[in-house]
């Protein structure tokens, strides 16, 4: 790992000098030109799951204001909540998912526990604050994992870290963390020397994120960084084919058995390089023609540079990790069959049994349009319920025909997907 762990001397990095908020709202809670990283371990198996914070570390900068401490919307396997301890009031919530809970869905969860690295931030508290890290069981309801105190000035350790010595550029949009959504990404498998050919490849993705609806329409509220974080070989691993590389974050292929799964387990890395750099979201692109990706809500979404699909692909993993949103794809046989509790509504805004479907888009759906709607050729261009969803042909629903969170070939979003993105895009830019 090439991040190097000091002793904060320096004064903030100049991406949160400009525009940077005051500490508002709960200012007597939080610095918002600080950011409190939790790294933690979530370990077990199918059955079961166990928790524990692995250290606090602290850095320059926030990449949200005051505005984006608790959402109006309720994303996310797992959350963090931050509290008042002589209240109990809510100061901070952000979901998230995690790569640990499809691991569970696996075979191999079966028969033996694993553990993975987990990170999620929020700005620096200025006084005590309870910390809660919180898991939503199928039925919706959330239990506790991790219950504890943390004290900005009696905690120990809390480590203290920089950005990494290369700085991230603005390929699109300005410097202002507060009021924009800010999207790094990240170089993984590109060498020193090949610094023009990643920001060629960042640009490249880029620019066609924002020909998709809805992002050609808020592409003013967001900003776009590159930064050219250096591995020692170029590429990726490919463990099918028997191709190791060394590179910066340890990304490779064949994830859970798939081999287009292309993945990182080395969360804290990842972490580690986007330090002090805005990121409301962070894309691994990893230097690599092979078709694959993946995307975790608020965790991290990667994808190939290369194939002539690297584009479709970034969008729809972008689509989970930004947004939140849920494959709309299915198989006949699932694979992952109990991966979405069928008597209970599913979080995702895309997703539904109809448990209790007035909460998701049913508003959205015309009176001459039947529910379910059936998957016919009259029905192509309207927001409907199609059956067949989240990896399962029974029982989950789907808001479209077709979809770019179904397809690479859909010509774009559904009107649900593009709703569920404009409102976390305004979320962090209000």
């Amino acid at each position: 790992m090439k991040i190097r762990f000091r002793i904060l001397l320096l004064l903030f990095s100049y991406f949160f000098t400009t525009g940077a908020s005051t500490i508002g709202q709960t200012q007597h809670h939080f610095n918002y030109r600080q950011t409190l990283r939790i790294d933690f371990v979530l370990s077990g198996d199918h059955e079961q799951q166990q928790s524990a914070i692995a250290v606090y570390k602290k850095s320059p900068g926030y990449s949200a204001g005051q505005n984006q401490n608790t959402p109006s919307f309720d994303y996310g396997t797992y959350r963090l909540v931050l509290l008042n301890p002589q209240t109990d009031d809510t100061l901070f919530l952000k979901g998230f998912c995690t790569l640990f809970e499809e691991w569970r869905t696996t075979e191999q969860a079966g028969k033996v526990s694993r553990a993975f690295e987990q990170t999620v931030e929020a700005p620096w508290p200025i006084s005590k604050v309870r910390i809660l890290i919180e898991f939503r069981k199928k039925d919706g309801q959330f239990v506790t994992l991790i219950n504890e105190l943390f004290s900005p000035k009696e905690t120990v350790p809390v480590t203290q870290i920089i950005p990494d010595e290369n700085q991230a550029e603005i390929i699109h949009g300005i410097n202002n963390p507060d009021e924009q959504a800010d999207l790094l990404i990240l170089a993984e498998g590109y060498t020193k020397d090949e610094k023009e050919s990643f920001l060629h490849d960042a640009k490249n993705i880029t620019d066609y994120l924002f020909s998709i609806a809805p992002y050609t329409n808020l592409k003013d509220k967001i900003t776009v960084r590159a930064l050219h974080t250096i591995s020692a070989e170029a590429g990726t691993d490919d463990p099918v084919r028997n191709i190791r590389r060394e590179t910066a974050m340890n990304s490779s292929f064949n994830t859970f058995g798939s081999d287009r799964y292309l993945e990182s387990f080395s969360t804290w890395t990842i972490y580690d390089y986007a330090a002090g750099v805005p990121h409301d979201h962070i894309i691994v692109l990893v230097n690599t023609s092979k078709y694959g990706g993946g995307g975790v809500y608020n965790h991290f979404s990667i994808v190939s540079a290369r194939h002539p699909s690297s584009p479709e692909v970034f969008v729809h993993e972008t689509g989970h990790g930004l947004a939140g949103l849920g494959d709309e794809y299915y198989y006949n046989d699932s694979p992952i069959p109990d991966f979405f509790d069928k008597e209970s509504e599913p979080w995702a805004p895309n997703l539904t049994t109809l448990v209790n479907f007035d909460i998701k888009w049913k508003h959205l759906v015309p009176d001459t349009v039947p529910i379910p709607t059936p998957p016919t050729p009259k029905y192509k261009n309207v927001t409907g319920v199609f059956e067949g969803a989240g990896y399962s042909a029974k029982g989950i629903y789907r808001p479209a025909l077709n979809c770019r969170m179904k397809s690479n070939e859909a010509e774009g979003f559904c009107e649900v997907c593009r709703q569920s993105i404009k409102r976390i895009i305004n979320f962090y830019a209000q």
